[in-house]
Protein backbone atom coordinates (compact mmCIF):
# COMPACT_ATOMS: atom_id res chain seq x y z
CA UNK A 1 0.00 0.00 0.00
CA UNK A 2 1.26 3.38 -0.84
CA UNK A 3 1.62 6.07 1.81
CA UNK A 4 -1.14 8.12 0.17
CA UNK A 5 -3.60 5.22 0.40
CA UNK A 6 -2.79 4.64 4.11
CA UNK A 7 -3.32 8.35 4.79
CA UNK A 8 -6.73 8.31 3.03
CA UNK A 9 -7.72 5.13 4.87
CA UNK A 10 -6.87 6.73 8.23
CA UNK A 11 -8.87 9.89 7.40
CA UNK A 12 -12.01 7.90 6.53
CA UNK A 13 -12.12 5.97 9.81
CA UNK A 14 -14.93 6.94 12.17
CA UNK A 15 -15.55 5.97 15.80
CA UNK A 16 -13.83 6.33 19.11
CA UNK A 17 -11.24 4.54 21.13
CA UNK A 18 -11.80 2.32 24.12
CA UNK A 19 -10.31 4.97 26.40
CA UNK A 20 -12.80 7.56 25.13
CA UNK A 21 -15.69 5.12 25.68
CA UNK A 22 -14.59 4.26 29.22
CA UNK A 23 -14.18 7.97 30.06
CA UNK A 24 -17.73 8.77 28.93
CA UNK A 25 -19.20 5.76 30.77
CA UNK A 26 -17.26 6.73 33.94
CA UNK A 27 -18.55 10.31 33.77
CA UNK A 28 -22.12 9.09 33.32
CA UNK A 29 -21.80 6.77 36.32
CA UNK A 30 -20.48 9.57 38.51
CA UNK A 31 -23.26 11.93 37.41
CA UNK A 32 -26.01 9.38 38.00
CA UNK A 33 -24.61 8.59 41.43
CA UNK A 34 -25.25 12.17 42.51
CA UNK A 35 -28.12 13.27 40.27
CA UNK A 36 -30.60 10.36 40.60
CA UNK A 37 -30.97 10.61 44.41
CA UNK A 38 -31.39 14.38 44.12
CA UNK A 39 -34.16 13.94 41.55
CA UNK A 40 -35.90 11.39 43.80
CA UNK A 41 -35.76 13.76 46.77
CA UNK A 42 -36.97 16.65 44.59
CA UNK A 43 -40.01 14.57 43.51
CA UNK A 44 -40.95 13.79 47.11
CA UNK A 45 -40.55 17.47 48.07
CA UNK A 46 -42.79 18.53 45.17
CA UNK A 47 -45.47 15.97 46.12
CA UNK A 48 -45.50 17.25 49.71
CA UNK A 49 -45.69 20.86 48.52
CA UNK A 50 -48.41 20.02 45.98
CA UNK A 51 -50.59 18.36 48.62
CA UNK A 52 -50.04 21.27 51.01
CA UNK A 53 -51.23 23.81 48.44
CA UNK A 54 -54.14 21.54 47.45
CA UNK A 55 -55.25 21.42 51.09
CA UNK A 56 -54.92 25.18 51.62
CA UNK A 57 -56.73 25.82 48.33
CA UNK A 58 -59.57 23.46 49.26
CA UNK A 59 -60.00 25.13 52.65
CA UNK A 60 -60.11 28.61 51.10
CA UNK A 61 -62.52 27.37 48.44
CA UNK A 62 -64.87 25.85 51.05
CA UNK A 63 -64.82 29.03 53.14
CA UNK A 64 -65.74 31.12 50.10
CA UNK A 65 -68.32 28.63 48.79
CA UNK A 66 -70.13 28.50 52.17
CA UNK A 67 -70.44 32.29 52.11
CA UNK A 68 -71.49 32.49 48.46
CA UNK A 69 -74.28 29.91 48.70
CA UNK A 70 -75.15 31.09 52.22
CA UNK A 71 -74.87 27.50 53.37
CA UNK A 72 -72.39 25.08 54.88
CA UNK A 73 -69.29 23.32 53.58
CA UNK A 74 -67.62 20.30 55.15
CA UNK A 75 -64.09 19.00 54.66
CA UNK A 76 -64.01 15.43 55.89
CA UNK A 77 -61.46 12.72 56.29
CA UNK A 78 -63.14 9.50 55.23
CA UNK A 79 -60.00 7.46 55.95
CA UNK A 80 -56.27 8.02 56.42
CA UNK A 81 -54.77 10.22 53.65
CA UNK A 82 -58.18 10.78 52.06
CA UNK A 83 -59.77 14.24 52.20
CA UNK A 84 -63.14 14.84 50.57
CA UNK A 85 -65.54 17.76 50.76
CA UNK A 86 -69.14 18.69 50.17
CA UNK A 87 -71.13 21.92 50.01
CA UNK A 88 -74.78 22.28 51.01
CA UNK A 89 -77.22 25.15 50.81
CA UNK A 90 -78.45 24.21 54.29
CA UNK A 91 -77.68 27.06 56.72
CA UNK A 92 -76.14 25.36 59.70
CA UNK A 93 -75.58 27.34 62.93
CA UNK A 94 -73.32 24.97 64.86
CA UNK A 95 -69.73 23.94 64.09
CA UNK A 96 -69.88 21.07 66.59
CA UNK A 97 -71.52 18.41 64.40
CA UNK A 98 -73.06 18.00 60.99
CA UNK A 99 -76.80 18.75 61.07
CA UNK A 100 -79.21 16.00 59.94
CA UNK A 101 -80.63 18.27 57.20
CA UNK A 102 -77.18 18.99 55.68
CA UNK A 103 -77.26 16.04 53.25
CA UNK A 104 -80.61 17.04 51.73
CA UNK A 105 -79.23 20.31 50.34
CA UNK A 106 -75.88 19.12 48.91
CA UNK A 107 -74.89 21.20 45.88
CA UNK A 108 -71.39 19.85 45.36
CA UNK A 109 -69.81 16.58 46.48
CA UNK A 110 -66.11 15.82 45.90
CA UNK A 111 -65.76 12.04 45.72
CA UNK A 112 -62.02 11.86 44.96
CA UNK A 113 -59.39 12.81 47.51
CA UNK A 114 -57.86 16.26 47.13
CA UNK A 115 -54.51 14.74 48.18
CA UNK A 116 -52.25 12.88 45.76
CA UNK A 117 -51.77 9.84 47.98
CA UNK A 118 -47.99 10.16 47.68
CA UNK A 119 -47.62 11.87 51.06
CA UNK A 120 -48.71 11.14 54.62
CA UNK A 121 -51.52 13.14 56.15
CA UNK A 122 -52.37 12.71 59.83
CA UNK A 123 -56.09 12.54 59.45
CA UNK A 124 -58.25 10.56 61.86
CA UNK A 125 -61.03 8.76 60.02
CA UNK A 126 -64.35 10.54 60.44
CA UNK A 127 -62.84 13.95 61.23
CA UNK A 128 -64.94 16.81 59.85
CA UNK A 129 -64.17 20.50 59.50
CA UNK A 130 -67.39 22.49 59.16
CA UNK A 131 -67.36 25.92 57.47
CA UNK A 132 -70.38 28.16 58.05
CA UNK A 133 -71.69 31.06 55.98
CA UNK A 134 -71.04 33.46 58.90
CA UNK A 135 -67.28 32.80 58.67
CA UNK A 136 -66.93 30.40 61.58
CA UNK A 137 -65.34 26.98 61.27
CA UNK A 138 -64.40 23.95 63.32
CA UNK A 139 -61.02 24.37 64.97
CA UNK A 140 -58.65 21.92 63.29
CA UNK A 141 -55.04 21.25 62.32
CA UNK A 142 -53.29 18.70 60.16
CA UNK A 143 -49.77 17.89 58.97
CA UNK A 144 -48.55 16.78 55.55
CA UNK A 145 -45.28 14.85 55.72
CA UNK A 146 -43.27 12.10 54.07
CA UNK A 147 -43.20 8.84 55.99
CA UNK A 148 -40.71 6.01 55.98
CA UNK A 149 -42.03 2.81 57.58
CA UNK A 150 -44.85 4.75 59.24
CA UNK A 151 -42.55 7.37 60.82
CA UNK A 152 -42.57 10.99 59.60
CA UNK A 153 -39.22 11.99 58.13
CA UNK A 154 -38.91 15.69 59.01
CA UNK A 155 -35.11 15.55 58.93
CA UNK A 156 -34.68 14.92 55.19
CA UNK A 157 -37.94 16.25 53.75
CA UNK A 158 -40.15 19.29 54.17
CA UNK A 159 -43.28 19.06 56.27
CA UNK A 160 -46.25 21.41 56.35
CA UNK A 161 -48.98 22.05 58.88
CA UNK A 162 -52.33 23.76 58.40
CA UNK A 163 -54.47 25.08 61.27
CA UNK A 164 -57.99 26.52 61.06
CA UNK A 165 -59.16 29.04 63.68
CA UNK A 166 -62.72 28.38 64.87
CA UNK A 167 -63.76 32.00 65.45
CA UNK A 168 -62.64 33.46 62.12
CA UNK A 169 -61.82 30.36 60.03
CA UNK A 170 -58.40 31.94 59.45
CA UNK A 171 -55.98 29.44 57.93
CA UNK A 172 -52.54 29.38 59.50
CA UNK A 173 -49.84 27.73 57.40
CA UNK A 174 -46.61 26.37 58.84
CA UNK A 175 -43.45 24.78 57.50
CA UNK A 176 -41.17 22.58 59.56
CA UNK A 177 -37.75 24.15 60.09
CA UNK A 178 -35.27 21.27 59.86
CA UNK A 179 -32.45 23.13 61.62
CA UNK A 180 -34.28 24.46 64.67
CA UNK A 181 -36.88 21.63 64.62
CA UNK A 182 -39.89 23.93 65.16
CA UNK A 183 -42.89 24.97 63.10
CA UNK A 184 -42.43 28.36 61.39
CA UNK A 185 -45.48 30.24 60.15
CA UNK A 186 -45.60 30.96 56.42
CA UNK A 187 -46.76 34.49 55.76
Amino acid sequence: MSAKRVELFALNQRGFTLIELLTVVGLLLVLTTFVVPAIGKWRVEKNIEKDFYALVGAINYLKAKARIVNGTAILHCSETNTLLYSVSDFVQTSIATEHASYAAGILEDKTESILSGKTAFDCASGTKVIFLANGRATSWSGEITYQVSGVSDKVNYSSYKVAVNSATSFVQRYRWNKTSEVWREIR
